[in-house]
């Protein structure tokens, strides 16, 4: 790690205590990342966590300390890395990141009163006496300390105008809600008026002739109150229903237009997951801005008519709601984060559950289903203990403004007293004043709970928004639309070449493929072989155009591959990976991928090829016979043929086999690979079973990422070199 050194010391001012921002992780392999935004947000810079992400380098497998330390450096950060025992960690200055559990990152604030601050991007601030954090602290720390090319800057990310977002192309909708939330006010304060017209009026002064028709006045103020309820309520429902459609259909259609990078660093349940909450979404943009408004314009008209009735009694109203929010922001310090922390771990509960659905066969054959079911119900119990501590704060909220309230409407009714027996104030206007004052509360409680519901809202917006914001690949940017039948014309020869190629999956770490040079020729066959973790698939996602790679060049039929249209190089290349996927729906349909356009007698001929035609004639319904969910009404080796129809379905030029024929016996493979020389398209093929390479026309032996050896299985085999020994074992 860059800086580690045997100890350092700082000043007793550097020691102290520094509450760092508390910024949730999304996924567990970026806790790095996350502690450096709270460390550089502590110190005035404001950095999201998506570009942090990049400059921490965090892959797959997480982050290291020294790519920290290197991030924060470039953010003019003086960055250090010590390996200390707990009790130096004291003098270093704060906040710093510590390594805990030999595999997470947290920040530590401080000390104070024998207890140490932890600040976890997996779970908020927290307290934890010395003991506890020396059984999990791994020796490693990271301290930190504005550099002079250090600059303040940015912002923290503001909820209210994320949802406003949400609500662009509805402005039409929201002035209605506005304006129906501003006739609500009027009528709450003609109830007031009306009561010290009849108080001053009817009661004391005995006018008694105009009494039917205040009680008509009061009717109609009543059914219009019932109306504006109403229309308000009913745009409330509109807008959420249309935020919560533009939502789900934004996220998914996104995600479709993601980079793969995104998919290998989180889960597939986590972002599966976040699809479901586009409905919630919808209710906090539709709701919480909405409210912010209306309830916001309710209050400033009823400060503004107790103040024509009252300026003293308006200022001991005021002081006293005053107080109430004072109240309200001391309680809400340090609840965002347990907000936050529910949601994910709402989410992450939904991706164990899916976990488990799409596992239950090995759970049941492995009689592991005990110890997931405890896993899962400690990831149930922490989401139900978090959404607990959440309501019990929630309640707390509720009873302070009720408390104040009451203390409020004593003292005004006594100073009002004192006023109405010097004559200043009639006894109807008190009565108003106070009914005004009661109605004040409303909107008042209302914006208090709406900022509850706001922060509560960060979680969701965040999920989503890590896939909203995500750069889309560059292919989608690159390429313009064009027809589904004009694509189908055109076709690359097969041609491949791989020149000087080096890439790896995190930018900060060593390559994992180095100056790795290929030459394909259509219809020929060029087989990777060697140890698991050599490289192989890794050159395949390359060729296919899933990765960039770091240096070198990788054509096809002599154009960079990054230069061609999206349609034609999904039309001239196809894989079949090792993770066989097929979906709840017809055979054709697994075949074709939906694409009704998809002539019958291609289908036919890709199952022919795939060796599988006669199995699916054979079974009830023929192609548009059922495919359970992961097809598991059919054999391991009829799926994997399946995946290879899929494959060949669009008469590609060049073709990926990652395993692809794993699951086949000898016999079927042979038949599936005479049919793919026959149909004359070049194939990469990786494996691991050497009877599947014999025949290709060159195999390349890989160990780390580099080649070894390169030849015939002829001329490999008598070189008795590597390739020889793998033969042998």
């Amino acid at each position: 790690m860059d800086g580690l050194i045997a100890g350092a010391a700082a000043s007793p001012r550097d020691a102290a205590r520094r509450r760092a921002p508390s910024i949730l992780q999304l996924e567990a392999v970026e806790c790095g990342a996350a502690c450096l935004a709270m460390v550089l947000a502590a110190h005035g810079r404001w950095v999201p966590l998506a570009e942090l992400r990049v400059a921490c380098g965090v892959s797959r497998d997480g982050s290291k300390a020294g790519n920290i330390v290197r991030a924060a450096r470039r953010f003019g950060l003086e960055a250090k890395g010590f390996r200390h025992e707990l009790a130096a960690l004291k003098a270093l200055p704060k906040p710093a990141i510590l390594f805990v559990n030999l595999n997470h990152f947290v920040v530590l604030e401080g000390f104070a009163r024998g207890r140490a601050w932890i600040n976890d991007p997996a779970g908020g601030r927290r307290a934890m006496t010395e003991a506890e954090l020396d059984e999990i602290y791994s020796g490693i720390v990271l301290t930190f300390a504005p550099g002079p090319d250090f600059t303040r800057g940015g912002q923290p990310p503001a909820i209210a105008g994320r949802l406003f977002a949400w609500l662009r192309g509805g402005e039409g909708a929201l002035a209605y809600a506005l304006a129906s939330g501003l006739g609500l006010a009027l009528m709450a304060i003609l109830l007031p008026g009306f009561s010290r017209v009849f108080i001053d009026h009817y009661l004391v002064e005995g006018q008694r002739d105009w009494l039917g028709w205040l009680l008509f006045a009061m009717l109609a103020a009543a059914l219009a109150q019932g109306g504006l309820v109403w229309l308000k309520g009913s745009i409330t429902h509109r807008l959420a229903t249309s935020v919560a459609l533009r939502a789900g259909a934004r996220f998914v259609w996104r995600m479709l237009r993601l980079p793969i990078p995104f998919f290998t660093q989180r889960y597939a349940g986590s972002i599966g997951s976040r699809a479901e909450l586009a409905p919630l979404l919808g209710q906090h943009a539709a709701k919480e801005p909405v409210l912010l408004l209306v309830e916001g314009v309710a209050l400033a008209v009823y400060l503004g008519v107790m103040l024509l009735y009252s300026p003293l009694l308006t200022a001991v109203a005021a002081a006293m709601a005053l107080g109430n929010l004072v109240l309200f922001l001391v309680a809400r310090r340090g609840v965002e984060e347990r907000e936050q922390k529910a949601a994910l771990d709402q989410v992450k509960l939904g991706a164990k559950t899916m976990l488990g659905l799409q596992m239950i066969e090995s759970l049941k054959a492995t009689g592991t289903d005990g110890p997931y079911f405890e896993t899962w119900a400690g990831q149930h119990a922490l989401v139900v203990g978090q959404q607990q501590a959440v309501g019990r704060v929630a309640a707390l909220f509720a009873t302070l403004p009720d408390f104040l309230a009451q203390a409020g409407a004593a003292l005004v009714l006594v100073l009002g007293g004192l006023l109405v027996m010097q004559g200043q104030l009639t006894l109807g206007t008190l009565v108003a004043f106070q009914l005004l004052q009661a109605g004040m509360a409303l909107p008042l409680r209302a914006l208090m709970q709406n900022a509850v519901q706001m922060q509560a809202a960060r979680g969701t917006v965040e999920q989503m928004e890590d896939v909203l914001l995500h750069p889309e690949a560059p292919e989608f940017s690159a390429s313009p639309p064009e027809a589904s039948a004009a694509r189908r014309e055109q076709r690359l020869s097969g041609a491949l070449s791989l020149q000087g190629v080096s890439f790896g999956y995190s930018p900060l770490e060593p390559a994992m493929i180095e100056d790795f040079s290929l030459e394909l020729v259509p219809g020929a066959r060029v087989a990777l072989v060697g140890p698991s973790g050599s490289g192989k698939s890794t050159v395949g996602r390359l060729v296919t155009g899933l990765f960039p790679p770091w240096s070198g060049e990788i054509r096809l039929d002599g154009r960079p591959i990054g230069s061609l249209p999206r349609g034609l190089l999904r039309d001239s290349l196809a894989v079949v990976d090792q993770e066989i996927v097929l979906f709840e729906g017809s055979v054709r349909d697994n075949i074709a991928l939906w694409d009704e356009t998809m002539p019958e007698a291609a289908i036919i001929a890709a199952a022919r090829d795939a060796a599988i035609h006669d199995d699916i004639i054979a079974r009830p319904g023929g192609y548009d016979g059922p495919v359970e969910e992961g097809g598991r009404n059919f054999s391991g080796g009829q799926r994997q043929r399946l995946e290879i129809a899929r494959a060949l379905v669009n008469s590609p030029s060049l073709l990926v086999l990652d395993e692809a024929t794993s699951a086949l016996d000898p016999i079927a493979e042979k038949q599936v690979m005479d049919n793919l020389r026959r149909r004359g398209c070049a194939c990469l093929i990786i494996a691991h079973r050497l009877s599947t390479v014999r025949d290709c026309d060159e195999i390349i032996v890989m160990h780390r990422g580099k080649v070894l050896e390169r030849g015939t299985h002829e001329t490999l085999l008598a070189a008795g070199g590597a390739y020889s020994r793998l033969i042998e074992s």
